[in-house]
């Protein structure tokens, strides 16, 4: 399975400049099966320390365009053939969500819901958390999908369905880098699959860097490919799941994993 991951920087609140620059990058993802996509790719994390009204009245421009933005990710999906994962701001009876779009190329759509809101951003106060996991199947491999700061906790991220590939879209700060190396070498490793994680590059408005270090790790915690630092770049990467599953099979991890349950 091939992967396109596209490292950007994002254009604070403007939607239809942000739609406007990744359609030009897709043309760098023709052969892909999958193409990630940053957290907020719309908008840029635009909740962050706000006060309520500031921060209402933001998500309502961005949440009002959800539409558009799922239609021209099914448009991707179905010029390029693949699946575009990639999240954006979500209202439903007033309340918000970090919602991640599955756009197919059938022209079907799956979402999920952020599970943990970053709470020393404000997110949780602006924004309703998710409640399930999410696990689709694309030409024979099964893929989870996770937003951000669900990297941080082993237990969400939990591989109990077979998936194969763990994606995590993100705006993760520069100040924490040496972290998301280090969470998505141990996400890889515990649940014995590939991760994926997209990150933006660039400094927001409310003075915030973003290194990029997005980067595609296998189920030994080998990195794959990662992109260069504080570039905009499309990272492509190959991944050999019939190796995955010969791994599995000859050192058999998960067989010995503890269950739980999610309350």
């Amino acid at each position: 399975m091939k992967l396109a991951l596209i490292q950007s920087e994002l254009v604070w609140g403007n939607v239809t400049e942000n739609l406007r620059r990744f359609d030009e990058k897709m043309e760098y993802c023709r052969g892909c099966d999958i193409i990630l996509l940053p957290e907020m790719f719309t908008s840029g994390c635009m909740m962050v320390k706000k006060s309520r009204e500031v921060a209402v009245a933001e998500k309502k421009t961005v949440a009002c365009r959800f539409d558009d933005v799922r239609r021209k990710m099914l448009e991707w999906a179905g010029k390029y053939t693949a699946v575009i994962v990639g999240s954006t701001v979500y209202e439903e009876k007033s309340r918000y969500y970090n919602r991640l779009i599955i756009a197919f190329p059938d022209g079907r759509c799956e979402y999920y819901d952020k599970r943990h809101c970053f709470r020393m951003g404000g997110e949780n106060e602006h924004f309703s958390p998710g409640n399930r996991q999410v696990v689709f199947e694309f030409r024979g491999v099964k893929i989870a999908t996770f937003i951000c700061y669900d990297l941080r906790f082993p237990v969400w991220s939990r591989n109990t369905e077979g998936y194969d590939l763990a994606v995590y879209v993100a705006n993760w700060p520069e100040t924490r880098r040496e972290v998301w190396s280090i969470l998505l070498k141990s996400r890889a490793i515990e649940n014995q699959a590939f991760v994926a994680g997209v990150n933006c590059v660039g400094v927001d408005n409310n003075g915030i860097r973003y290194a990029g270090d997005s980067m595609v790790v296998d189920a030994r915690g080998n990195i794959l490919g990662k992109s260069n630092e504080f570039q905009e770049e499309v990272l492509v990467v190959d991944c050999d799941i019939t190796a995955l599953h010969e791994f599995r099979r000859r050192f058999s991890v998960l067989d010995d994993r503890d269950f739980f349950q999610i309350q």
